[in-house]
């Protein structure tokens, strides 16, 4: 992509209307309704599958849900970095290495931001008595299946920026790659009802909003890519010459 961004205030405030009124829509009537309908009737049809579902449907989410999963899935998203840099040869390392150390900073500035903002959620598995709950099937290791403070889903921040980052990067099919590996990253919490499906449609898709608006619409993504790209050529070339 080309990386000469400057600043672009109409695209700023377009974005950041329309994320306002995807908030908004989530927060109040008439449109709020709509959103905990179709909270509750995801939630009642995954934790449909997992009363109906044998031992071992049950014990996939479960591990799914494991906290080592999360980190192998981290690896799988910047692996889609890796393999593009690794495919565009030794000169671009350093780039692709810079894009991923400001995607991860972008990332953890979205998970800041998201335990910002005042809105105190429990999840669907502490909301519904009769909710099946995969910590209490599972033994021998623990699984995540609640949180009393869902929103908005930090998987879908982290994966959802990772993936903003890799449409505006990298080639198309390695984008849209990491498109389809985040919506899968948020898939466990979901099934295991840890989260609310708004908690990703409207909670993580507003904050990696912004933020994927104020790195590409002013010259933050081009400044702090540049700055990395030296730092990164500079000890590349430091361990290749030893």
């Amino acid at each position: 992509m080309n990386d000469t961004y400057q600043w672009s205030p109409k695209r700023l405030l377009i974005v950041h209307a329309a994320l306002l009124l995807l908030l908004l829509s989530w927060l109040f009537e008439p449109t709020r309704g709509l959103w905990l309908s179709l909270d509750e009737g995801w939630f009642r049809f995954s934790d449909q599958s997992l009363k109906k579902g044998g031992d071992a449907w049950r014990l996939f989410w479960a591990v799914m849900n494991h906290e080592w999963f999360d980190y192998l899935f981290g690896l799988v998203l910047l692996s889609v970095f890796i393999i593009s840099g690794l495919h565009a040869g030794r000169e671009r390392w350093a780039w692709h290495l810079a894009v991923i150390s400001v995607a991860a900073i972008a990332a953890f500035i979205g998970t800041r931001i998201g335990n910002l903002l005042p809105i105190d959620r429990y999840s669907a598995t502490l909301e519904f008595r009769d909710a099946f709950h995969l910590s209490e099937w599972v033994s021998g290791f623990k699984t995540k299946d609640y949180s009393d403070d869902t929103f908005p889903g930090d998987h879908g921040v982290v994966g959802f920026i990772i993936a903003g980052f890799s449409l505006c990067y990298l080639k198309r099919g390695y984008g849209w790659a990491s498109v389809v590996l985040a919506v899968m990253y948020v898939i466990p919490r979901l099934v295991a009802g840890a989260h609310w499906l708004s908690d990703e449609l409207v909670g993580a898709v507003f904050v990696c909003g912004i933020i994927l608006a104020w790195f590409f619409y002013t010259p933050l993504a081009k400044v702090l890519v540049e700055r990395f790209e030296a730092v990164w050529s500079w000890l590349l070339q430091r361990v290749l010459l030893q």
